[in-house]
């Protein structure tokens, strides 16, 4: 079946494309007081957006995780891709400058995240880095962890978009 012109442009047929449907679960939600207008959410994203979604991270300890993973990705503490082509090789001397510039990128948030403990340190890398839904019991471990981040990040301003939303319903 042919999907017509008005069904591809009209706002109550936001669903996301079909790709993104067979990779994900995507939930539709209405983003007017009225329900006419809707938008497509997936709902099965990382870890973190997990937790943010189910509400037991708030928006700064979300946005913090974000930034973690940034920074552990450009030190070269978890794959960017599985493109072997993106490896580039060097000299050895090369090497050693750039490992000793990528460590320093992620060492002032790995010390941040260490004062929170080491259980804390451990858990919320884990879960960064693997993407592993914690359970309930790693939960406040995770909070901690991630609440160390949140200082070290700077992302204590962030609000969720979702509690402005709830007021214009």
């Amino acid at each position: 079946m042919k999907t017509s012109r008005s069904e591809l442009f009209t706002p109550n047929m936001e669903r996301g494309t079909e790709q993104l449907r067979k990779k994900h679960r995507v939930d539709v939600e209405f983003i007017d007081h009225r329900g006419l207008m809707r938008r497509a959410r997936v709902s099965d994203q990382t870890a973190l957006d997990t937790l943010f979604l189910r509400r037991s991270i708030s928006a700064p300890q979300h946005s913090a995780g974000e930034s973690f993973l940034d920074v552990m990705v450009r030190s070269g503490g978890t794959p960017r891709s599985s493109d072997p082509s993106a490896v580039s090789f060097g000299t050895l001397r090369d090497a050693e400058r750039a490992m000793s510039s990528k460590i320093m990128i992620a060492s002032g948030a790995y010390r941040a995240l260490a004062g929170a403990g080491a259980e804390a340190e451990r858990a919320t890398i884990i879960v960064v880095s693997t993407d592993v839904v914690p359970s309930a019991k790693l939960l406040p471990l995770i909070k901690r962890g991630l609440n160390a981040l949140v200082s070290y990040f700077g992302t204590s301003g962030m609000r969720d978009p979702r509690e402005e939303s709830h007021g214009h319903r």
